[in-house]
């Protein structure tokens, strides 16, 4: 019997350990997610050697023995199954996730009773579905019911990690880890949105390149770090696929741009250069075995384990040289070189922080799976704050070489003011040369102002002599003619007519001495409007004299609209005029405001014929003209509803030699000679108000004594 005893112990122990990895894990507590691992026994096969269909079938051939018991290494002649049993006492839907897919393919088998009821597929690109959002979290719908108990089991080819992070959740559960899961992954890509574009704006303001490259580095950083969890997988189509698997590609092109971004930040050129050389030949290594890659993978060698092992030889390389060159720096004086030490080393302290927890030396909790996002943000902290320290350096060496220049101002204005004497001295020389050619160029400007004078009463005096004269002589002539006519008449042949015919004949004697009478007023009249013409005409003496304004501004406006009708017989015009009665006589140079009244009823006239030739049909060409009296001076007022003045050449119009007119119709001395009158003869004030296409009112103001 003694012989017997350690087979039959050894028999109850294996019964023993076979009951109790055969006990099922029971999902009793739907706000908890059961970690599988622990839990799985696990079948070491070769390749291709056990089947789903055998292991059904045969369950009893196969030995599988916790999990814990089981050292588990990466053999590509070494295959594993896993199993577990788990039952559903609730009502709830439970569902599988795969906390991390690495570049390791899995398939699960769903079994009930020997039956299998369903199967997936999970590898680096997520799981074989069709949802991407299940695609890119690992998620697994379990057909676990109420009551039921099911045995899942999970084939890998080939171990990449010595463990499956796999958890079973409740769907509750499961929306709450991808409520908090949503909530850090749109926190980290709106951090890097904000940053990415902030360093952009600022190195554009500032025309820094080391903004510009930060701003690159983080976005692609950013990028790699998201990529890395799957996330991007969730979006349609082949190339996040393809993106995921060059993941080492990506990493260079990281470690790339962070390395060109530290050689501006840390000014390694200047501060270190054997780092900068070393720097240099770093990348160009780098590129070669991306390259290399890159090559493999287009010549339809798309092997993993290239990315793998490119990306950790760079990012290793990279960030060991960026905490070397970072510290050497500092250690020179220059501040910022700590902080992209610190930033650099944050990044490889959260990294082995997640690799040690992925390889299952820590648990894989909610923050261990997030760790590279938070070592990526502080890493972003830590360039920013020495980013920001760089900025503020370079404003105080700004604000010193300020000063040093507001000191060197200071000692040039000494010499100025030396300079400055001996300028005076030449000023005044030429002030004297300047004041007597001042002096030529007034009295220049002055027989400029008359001659326009002249010229345009000359002008208006040839247009009525011409078309007035004449036929004013013919009605005075024969009206001195039809006189004499008449009395011989009275004196002949009337006393020999019957007196029955007298009455008839005097009472048409009568009329006709009537109108003859009515001629010569009126031919009296013109007469003293040709003689006013040429009273305006004479030169000025200059002596004011008390003078009717409305009688002159009516008297004027009068010859101005005759003036151009003799030249012009197709012009009409409404005048509208609206003279205060009993205005006060004023002290003027009659002949002077009379040159400045028949200057601005010109322009008026000007204007509405410009603006007549454009609207034929529905305008009227109207020019009103009135006066008022105002606490201690007379106003007058020249409106038209002419073509106005633009706003961009009003200010211009008071200036000598400015005009609008034709070449050959105006010299531009009209109103600025009106102005000088006014103001500088009269002590008063010329102003102009328009609205391009509606009016223009000139605005005269005479002080009263």
């Amino acid at each position: 019997m003694k012989p017997l005893l350690p087979a039959v112990t050894l028999l109850l122990l294996y019964f023993v350990c076979a009951t109790a990895s055969a006990q099922p894990v029971v999902l009793s507590d739907p706000d908890q997610t059961c970690y599988l691992f622990d839990h799985l026994a696990v079948l070491e096969t070769h390749p291709e050697q056990v089947t789903i269909d055998s292991l059904m079938q045969h369950p009893e051939r196969y030995q599988f023995v916790p999990v814990k018991q089981k050292t588990l290494f990466r053999d590509p002649k070494r295959s594993y199954w896993f199993k577990v049993d788990l039952t559903n006492p609730s009502p709830d839907n439970y569902f599988l996730r795969f906390f991390y897919l690495d570049d390791m393919l899995v398939r699960v088998y769903e079994v009930t009773k020997n039956q299998l009821i369903a199967s997936w597929q999970t590898d680096f690109y997520g799981v074989a579905t069709t949802n991407l959002f299940q695609r890119s979290r690992g998620i697994i719908p379990l057909r676990l019911q109420q009551g039921q108990t099911q045995t899942l089991y999970f084939f890998v080819p080939e171990m990449v990690m010595p463990a499956l992070h796999i958890g079973s959740m409740s769907s509750q559960m499961l929306a709450k880890e991808n409520h908090y899961q949503e909530l850090v992954n749109g926190l980290f890509i709106g951090f890097i949105v904000i940053i990415a574009i902030y360093c952009l704006l600022l190195g554009i303001r500032l025309g820094d390149r080391g903004n510009l490259l930060y701003a690159i580095w983080t976005v692609i950083s950013g990028t790699l770090v998201i990529n890395s969890y799957g996330i991007l997988l969730e979006l349609p189509g082949n190339w996040v696929v393809v993106l995921r698997h060059n993941i080492g590609v990506q990493v260079w092109a990281s470690i790339l741009f962070q390395l060109v971004f530290m050689f501006s930040f840390l000014q390694l050129k200047q501060r270190a250069r054997w780092l900068y050389q070393t720097g240099i030949g770093l990348c160009v290594v780098i590129t070669i075995a991306a390259l290399g890659v890159v090559y493999a993978y287009l010549s339809g060698n798309p092997d993993q384990d290239l990315q793998r092992y490119l990306g950790t030889l760079v990012s290793f390389a990279g960030t060991l040289f960026g905490v070397v060159a970072g510290i050497n720096v500092a250690m020179k004086g220059y501040r910022p070189g700590l902080f992209y030490a610190l930033g650099s080393l944050s990044i490889n302290v959260f990294t082995v922080l997640f690799v040690v927890s992925l390889y299952g030396g820590s648990p894989f909790t909610f923050w261990a799976r997030n760790s590279l996002f938070i070592g990526h943000t502080v890493e972003i902290i830590c360039y920013m704050l020495g980013l920001t320290y760089k900025v503020n350096l370079l404003k105080k060496h700004q604000d010193e070489a300020i000063q040093e220049q507001l000191r060197l101002t200071q000692e040039n204005q000494t010499l100025v003011e030396t300079q400055n004497r001996v300028l005076e001295e030449k000023v005044e020389q030429r002030t004297a040369q300047l004041q007597e050619s001042l002096t030529i160029l007034k009295v220049t400007q002055a027989q400029l102002v008359q001659k326009e004078k002249l010229a345009s009463l000359g002008e208006l005096t040839a247009g009525i002599a011409h078309e007035i004269q004449n036929p004013l002589n013919f009605v005075n002539n024969f009206s001195e003619v039809s006189n004499e006519l008449v009395d011989e008449l009275k004196e002949g042949p009337f006393q020999k007519l019957p007196d029955t015919e007298k009455d008839y004949a005097e009472e048409i004697l009568g009329d006709l001495i009537q109108n003859l009478q009515k001629i010569s007023h009126h031919g009296g009249r013109a007469s003293a409007i040709v003689k006013g013409m040429l009273e305006h005409s004479r030169t000025s003496t200059g002596e004011k004299q008390p003078t009717d304004l409305n009688a002159l501004a009516d008297e004027c406006l009068r010859l101005a609209y005759h003036g151009l009708r003799a030249k012009d017989k197709n012009f009409n015009c409404q005048l509208i005029t609206d003279f205060t009665p009993d205005l006060p006589s004023v002290s003027i140079v009659a002949q002077d405001m009379g040159r400045v009244l028949l200057n601005l009823y010109n322009n008026a006239f000007y204007a509405v014929g410009q603006r007549s030739a454009q609207e034929p049909d529905s305008y009227a060409p109207t020019v009103w003209v009135s006066t008022r009296q105002e606490p201690g001076r007379l106003v007058l007022c020249v409106r038209d509803n002419g073509t106005g003045i633009p706003d961009a050449i009003r200010a211009k119009i008071f200036q000598p030699f400015f005009t609008t007119k034709p070449t050959g119709e105006g010299t531009g001395l009209g109103l600025s000679l009106s102005y000088d009158i006014v103001t500088k003869g009269h002590g008063g004030t010329l102003t102009v108000e328009s609205l391009p296409g509606e009016f223009t009112q000139f605005v005269i103001n005479l002080p009263v004594a």
